[in-house]
């Protein structure tokens, strides 16, 4: 009898719902390697294992480069992954439980130095790819995307123009649109 009162309390403790909110530490360091060939487990442990002591969280990443974790909180983190790729996650509200959890990863990455680009993905906080256009009303022009302050509000979307690819700095132009993306939860 004491086997099976045992065995039904760690069952039940199994299946106990993400009430609590989650760490982007945790969720992070639990992210697949093959979501982000660039960084291994190792890696990400290191970042915060770096961050932890006050050290500039610096890594040799799998293509041989250099990768830097910029900024680690409780909801969002930020990785110069290359100099042509930045990447900031950010745990979102949602009103519907997914994967027993009230919170999404809002991935942000952003591509290229001269002309940026931005992609856009969600995941459940156990990695599951989910369907970004339930949660943001994304633009079909390109754009560079960047969270807004209040975590639960959104982000920040302009479009990035240039008059002419080879021109320098000085020529660039930001074009009219910025805009911001309510989060829908």
């Amino acid at each position: 009898m004491r086997k099976l009162l045992l065995l039904g309390v760690l069952l039940s403790s199994l299946c106990i719902p993400c009430e609590a909110q989650q760490k982007m530490r945790d969720v992070f360091l639990q992210m697949p390697d093959s979501l982000f060939p660039y960084l291994t487990q190792n890696n990400r442990l290191d970042f915060i294992d770096f961050i932890d002591s006050g050290m500039k969280a610096v890594v040799s990443n799998e293509f041989s480069g250099k990768s830097e974790m910029l900024s680690l909180t409780d909801e969002e983190v930020t990785l110069q992954v290359s100099s042509a790729l930045k990447v900031k996650m950010r745990l979102m509200p949602v009103n519907e439980a997914v994967d027993s959890c009230r919170q999404v990863i809002c991935m942000v990455m952003t591509y290229g130095e001269a002309n940026p680009e931005s992609k856009i993905e969600v995941y459940s906080v156990s990695w599951k790819p989910l369907d970004t256009s339930k949660y943001l009303s994304l633009p079909h022009e390109p754009y560079v995307a960047d969270f807004m302050e209040t975590p639960s509000e959104g982000l920040c979307l302009r479009q990035m123009n240039t008059l002419d690819a080879i021109a320098d700095e000085e020529q660039k132009v930001e074009t009219p649109w910025l805009k911001n993306i309510e989060w829908k939860q």
